[in-house]
């Protein structure tokens, strides 16, 4: 008799564990995630980015053009922060493409945050070409944008946030 109350008391507890594991996986499976068109991958396929990481709802994206290196983070809502890599050891021509391309691109991610192309383009240069080749760094603003630049034998890191 004992036997049979253990059976039926272990088969209820069975029942009840599996409902509510099934219950909380069914609500799982139901959630809708609203997912927005934050990257404008249109706007940017020359760049060819790729998925390299997403942990806990941050994306990470990287693509290379003209030997400049852009990755960026970016969630359900906005991009987060854009990471450039690039040589600064080439000629002065070569500068100035850098420069507008990088412009061009942060425009494209982040737009409406910068309004005056051109000027930010020569602002970002000017702040380059001061900084010291070997080994600097230097954090200003354009506009809207905070740029965090560091530059160590002649390759600059910068990173852009709003």
């Amino acid at each position: 008799m004992r036997k049979n109350v253990y059976y039926i008391l272990g088969a209820f507890l069975t029942m009840t564990a599996v409902s509510i594991i099934s219950a909380g996986a069914s609500s799982v499976v139901a959630e809708k995630t609203e997912q927005k068109d934050v990257v404008p991958f249109q706007a940017l396929q020359d760049y060819q980015f790729l998925l390299t990481g997403n942990e806990g709802g941050i994306s990470t994206y990287t693509g290379t053009k003209n030997n400049v290196r852009i990755s960026f983070e970016s969630d359900a809502e906005k991009i987060k922060k854009i990471i450039i890599a690039f040589d600064y050891n080439t000629d002065d021509a070569q500068k100035n493409i850098h420069t507008q391309e990088i412009i061009d691109v942060v425009n494209r991610l982040m737009p409406n945050k910068l309004q005056d192309l051109p000027s930010a383009s020569a602002l970002l240069a000017e702040k380059l070409s001061a900084m010291e080749q070997t080994r600097d760094e230097d954090i200003f603003s354009i506009e809207q944008l905070r740029f965090e630049a560091h530059i160590n034998n002649g390759m600059v890191n910068l990173r852009i946030t709003q």
